[in-house]
């Protein structure tokens, strides 16, 4: 349990960008400390509102680290975080709902719900679970579909099961790759895209962030498609990834990063960019006039 608890917080402080005391409360647990690690990750949630925090509370009520167990206060903190934005946490919270326990009653709808916000944060665990529910029709209507796009979604963040169940439901269903006739926009996107076709990328964050064609919302995927393109030079990437980053979309809120993307974007003509550069500058000098843009 204790490796557990360890493995799953060292994901959080890479990916999540843990505090500084979240992060000496996981040091503190790696060396053993756990009633200490437990001080600093309360002191984290419930007086600076860290989610981060407010996750390794949840995680140490819940595998009994540092504490006696309690799936009911685990539960409690786990919620904390997940409105916080910690991915990590909604899909812990998820399975709680999915699997049931003792004093908590299963809720299949509610775990499918809290796995796509987790999903959406890119918890490749989630996203699998997700894939799955929508595969045989739980707390979902089924839809094969649906679970290919979140099977993809768990593939393309680097989880080899995502990618075996990705080709496993592919194969079965003659869905995926072999029958053309049968791929949505999205799909064929998706396969232009990693032929390194960088209009495909483009396409794909573009959709996965404005839900075009059904598309399911990813704001993760959105900032990873755009990402690839813009780098690619793909101008209109470049600024709906500036979207982003000003917005706090799929990735921590950065003005300086919004405005670098803005300036490249605008200094090789695209005169949106150049618009969108002005307003946030205008913005920034005075936060309470403007309005945040949208991806476009």
């Amino acid at each position: 349990m204790k490796y557990i608890f360890i493995s799953m917080f060292l994901m959080v402080s890479f990916l999540f960008g843990a505090s500084s005391a979240t992060n000496a409360g996981i040091a503190l647990a790696q060396k053993g400390s756990y009633a200490e690690a437990f001080n600093l990750f309360s002191k984290a949630c419930d007086e600076m509102g860290d989610a981060d925090g407010c996750l390794g509370v949840g995680l140490m009520y819940m595998y009994a680290v540092g504490t006696n167990g309690d799936h009911a206060k685990a539960l409690k903190y786990y919620k904390r975080a997940c409105s916080g934005g910690n991915a990590l946490a909604c899909s812990n919270l998820a399975s709680i709902y999915d699997n049931g326990t003792d004093i908590i009653p299963q809720d299949k709808l509610m775990a499918s719900e809290l796995y796509m916000v987790g999903c959406n944060g890119g918890d490749v665990f989630a996203c699998n679970n997700l894939g799955y529910m929508y595969a045989n029709g739980i707390g979902v209507k089924k839809d094969y579909f649906k679970s290919l796009q979140y099977y993809k979604f768990a593939c393309d963040a680097g989880s080899s099961l995502g990618c075996y169940n990705l080709g496993l439901l592919s194969n079965t269903y003659n869905i995926f790759g072999l029958n053309k006739d049968k791929l949505g926009i999205l799909d064929l996107n998706y396969i232009a895209c990693n032929q390194g076709d960088l209009i495909g990328c483009a396409n794909l964050g573009y959709m996965y962030a404005t839900g075009l064609k059904d598309t399911p919302i990813s704001d993760y995927n959105a900032v990873k498609y755009l990402n690839i393109a813009c780098e690619g030079g793909i101008l209109s990437s470049c600024n709906n990834l500036a979207v982003m980053y000003e917005n706090g979309s799929g990735v921590r809120q950065n003005y300086d990063k919004a405005m670098e993307l803005y300036g490249i974007a605008c200094d090789k003509g695209l005169k949106k960019s150049c618009k969108n550069y002005r307003h946030l500058n205008n913005k920034l000098l005075k936060p309470n006039d403007l309005m945040s843009p949208s991806i476009r």
